[in-house]
């Protein structure tokens, strides 16, 4: 697919000319008749366009149609939007089409440092007194040779094609507008090799104070210029911008991991190598198979934030490319550093007047005064743009004039305090007054979706959870209250709405795909705006409302529904940097519980042990939570520590909780033996295999004379029962041995578990435990060199969790790896 194609039987242009009116009208028009009189086909725009107009769909179509376009750059080149525009689409297309070459900029009274974007210096023809038929001469002899070698149009450039993003996609593009300048500048940042302190890769560092569009700026190179890291884009979101954060090294570093986790997680690494030890590593090893360049993307790295360090958030290989964005600097280490400050001002202008075109010159000159006032700052020019959409409008006069002299009884200050610390000074005091006035501004239900947002995490907010927070709130109405205050937030730049896509960047049509973003600024400057009773109710809606969804997921695997609801848990729980501090309390308690159960059947040990850190340790400071209530968290916590490969501090947690619940409850107490259960787990894991099957046994044996032989326990000890036996034996012989006693136990406990799975659905664990009981079967038939069995049962496994867990899954890529080792050495 094109981006365009010229109208049928018209003649592509063989040269489109760009030029800024009031500078090059006249070396435009001798051009012109240069080139044509030299027998090419020549577009000249006449421009006729306002600064905030886009570009007309007839001059798109033109450049579209055209093979190369000559840009007359003078010193007022840069000023025209319009020029920018068209340089932009060109140098966008001709990059598709693998020749920057196609964009020949003519100069005139500017130094080659002085042309931006630096791309156009590539390729430059400076005029040195030349008139235009000399200039001609050289451009027809240079578009003729592109033509002999490729008569491409513009328009026949492909679209760019969609980055494979781990572990996610940035959300949200809203906030980027203009910066066509600085793309260009990533990109030639990106492919420079000499820098100070050489890591072995291009760095760039991306700076500037909250809301100027740093995240956006990234996310849209990352789309644009895929052609430039086919090996995909890796993503590591830091909070720098968060005070508490800022502070703490160890909060830093404790971030980093978990989005490292994240990207391992993606990338289908196992257990072990998911471990911190060896994360690391295990990354570097995965990514050095690529053998395609990669973007590695590390957003908002704190302020202040050590060079000595950066090496740590650098891409893991040298085919690797970094890019990071921070509010602060970056003056070593790095190939280029980009700083952004407030848009062009036409850029701003346009984005101003985007909604309203002003409606005569005075409104015009209060346009100009008020992105001034806001210092051309996209997000609160976004904000103010999303004013001129109320019905009570009165004009870009009387807007500045609210802006510039807010009424005495609106109350600022607090405000003002807030962002002074996110803001510069001279910025802080407009947007605040823009920022009230917008959510003033807003329906009700406009406020209520604001406002619940901003209890939650700075991630993506599933309508299906924004729905349930507002109704356990109280407020009046339903989704489709819900939809109509989105709808409005969206309209006053308060909000975006992402795209249905699931969790792969894929699309995805199912119940709570679609979500609800909102800039960090602007969620926490919200947090400001809503008194704490308010927030009070819609974080306790929350809370329930998370519990509900995730106790769902209790007797059957429904996780990916709830899975974008996963990350708000720690905000409203008060346990994640940049949200309200919450206690722990009953309520607090029963949801980490199930959010850290639902991370671990996820497979994603590292979040489960964040969640149930601090809930034992909450639990054992609260003096009215009971003994039993301590031990099955603790008994929760040591599981997390297994599967996250922290098996020695899994084994201290287990024999502890196993010695008291046998105290507390006797021996033969369910709780008991699922404790007994849980620590033969781990000491198989530690290579004591027979110590393993003999606590299997016993556990197995108890369950089996108590509950029954069907039992959902029952089974689920006799599935790792299987998995104990199988791994016994001193030599050789024992080995072959308890590996047929395997295989033996295997199929009987296959057929327990088939028809218990039949009553439940595919979905429910006594289906999910099968498919465990037949990839131990599996594993020990590989071993028995039984290869074809061995290839069947590992495929059963493979296409089942496949359809249950999800392909990114570690269990489900865990048994392709076994499907593909089975089948080597058969025919």
């Amino acid at each position: 697919m094109t981006i365009s194609s010229p109208d049928a039987g018209e003649p592509p242009y063989d040269v489109f000319i760009c030029y800024a009116w009031d500078e090059s009208k006249q070396l435009a028009d001798e051009l012109h008749q240069a080139l044509t009189e030299a027998g090419l086909n020549v577009f000249q725009d006449e421009p006729s366009m306002d600064y905030w107009d886009k570009m007309a769909p007839e001059i798109r179509r033109a450049l579209l149609s055209s093979r190369t376009l000559v840009p007359l750059f003078g010193p007022g080149f840069p000023r025209s939007p319009h020029c920018r525009q068209e340089v932009h689409l060109a140098l966008d297309c001709a990059f598709r089409l693998g020749r920057t070459d196609r964009v020949m900029a003519v100069t005139s009274g500017v130094r080659p440092d002085d042309i931006r974007p630096s791309e156009l210096s590539r390729y430059r023809i400076p005029r040195q007194g030349r008139n235009a038929r000399d200039l001609a001469v050289g451009i027809a002899e240079r578009v003729r040779a592109l033509a002999a070698e490729d008569d491409r149009t513009f328009g026949d450039a492909p679209l760019p094609p969609s980055p494979d993003w781990f572990p996610e996609h940035l959300p949200g593009g809203r906030h980027f507008h203009g910066r066509h300048a600085e793309l260009w500048e990533i990109h030639e940042g990106l492919r420079a090799m000499d820098k100070a302190r050489n890591m072995g890769h291009p760095v760039v560092s991306v700076s500037g104070v909250g809301g100027q569009g740093k995240t956006a700026l990234c996310a849209q190179y990352a789309r644009l210029f895929a052609l430039d890291h086919p090996g995909g884009v890796f993503l590591v979101r830091l909070s720098g911008s968060d005070r508490r954060v800022r502070a703490s090294p160890e909060a830093v570093r404790a971030q980093l991991m978990e989005g490292l986790r994240a990207i391992g997680l993606k990338l289908g690494l196992s257990g072990d190598e998911l471990a911190p030890d060896g994360l690391p590593g295990a990354l570097r090893s995965r990514l050095k198979n690529l053998a395609q360049p990669y973007l590695w993307i590390v957003d908002d790295v704190p302020s202040g934030f050590d060079v000595e360090l950066l090496p740590e958030l650098c891409a893991p290989t040298g085919i690797g490319r970094t890019l990071l964005t921070t509010r602060g600097r970056f003056t070593k280490g790095v190939s280029a550093e980009i700083v952004l400050g407030g848009l062009d001002p036409q850029d701003g202008l346009s984005l101003l007047t985007g909604h309203r075109p002003p409606a005569a010159r005075a409104e015009t000159r209060a346009a100009r005064l008020l992105t001034g006032l806001l210092h051309d700052h996209p997000l609160g020019l976004t904000l103010a743009a999303g004013l001129t959409t109320q019905d009570g409008f009165e004009g870009y006069t009387e807007l500045y004039r609210q802006l510039a002299t807010p009424d005495p009884e609106d109350d600022l200050l607090e405000l003002v305090q807030y962002l002074k610390a996110e803001l510069p000074s001279g910025y802080a005091r407009p947007f605040a007054a823009t920022m009230l006035r917008s959510f003033r501004g807003l329906t009700d239900a406009g406020r209520d979706v604001l406002s619940a947002t901003g209890v939650l995490a700075a991630e993506p907010v599933p309508l299906t959870l924004l729905d349930d927070v507002i109704a356990g709130s109280g407020a009046p109405g339903g989704p489709e209250r819900v939809a109509d205050g989105l709808a409005h937030a969206v309209r006053h730049g308060l909000a975006e709405l992402t795209e249905s896509t699931d969790l792969t960047g894929g699309r995805d049509d199912t119940p709570g795909s679609r979500a609800c973003v909102v800039h960090p600024l602007v969620a926490r400057a919200t947090r400001v705006l809503n008194p704490p009773p308010t927030r009070r109710k819609l974080r306790d809606a929350a809370v329930v409302a998370l519990t509900q969804a995730l106790s769902a997921t209790r007797y059957s695997f429904t996780h990916r529904a709830v899975a974008r609801s996963l990350p708000h848990v720690r905000a409203v729980t008060g346990l994640l940097a940049g949200t309200d501090r919450w206690s722990i309390a009953a309520d607090e308690r029963s949801l980490l519980d199930e959010a850290g159960r639902a991370y671990e059947q996820l497979g994603d040990g590292e979040a489960s042990l964040r969640l149930y850190a601090p809930l034992a340790e909450a639990c054992e400071e609260v003096p009215e939570c009971d003994e039993y209530t301590r031990l099955v968290v603790r008994l929760h916590l040591g599981s997390a520590h297994f599967r996250y490969g922290q098996l020695s501090a899994a084994r201290g947690l287990q024999e502890d909780v196993a010695r008291r619940m046998r105290a507390l409850l006797g021996p033969a107490a369910q709780e008991t033996l699922t404790a007994e259960d849980n620590l033969a787990n781990t000491l198989g894991a530690l290579g004591e295999h027979e110590a393993s099957r003999l606590l299997h046994t016993k556990v197995y044996r108890a369950l089996r004379d108590g509950t029954g032989p069907t039992d959902a326990d029952t089974l689920r000890t006799l599935r790792n029962l299987v998995i104990a036996v199988g791994r016994c034996g001193d030599t050789e012989v024992t080995r072959r041995r308890m590996r047929l006693t395997a295989v033996r136990y295997a199929r009987g406990a296959h057929v327990l578990l088939r028809r218990a799975a039949k009553a439940k659905g595919p979905r429910s664990w006594e289906a999910l435990d099968a498919l465990e009981i037949m990839n131990a079967l599996g594993k020990n038939l590989l071993a028995l060199d039984r290869r074809e069995e061995a290839r069947d049962a590992f495929r059963t496994v493979w296409e089942g969790r496949l359809a249950v867990l999800g392909k990114d899954h570690p269990e489900t890529l865990d048994a392709w790896e076994n499907t593909i080792i089975s089948e080597e050495g058969l025919s």
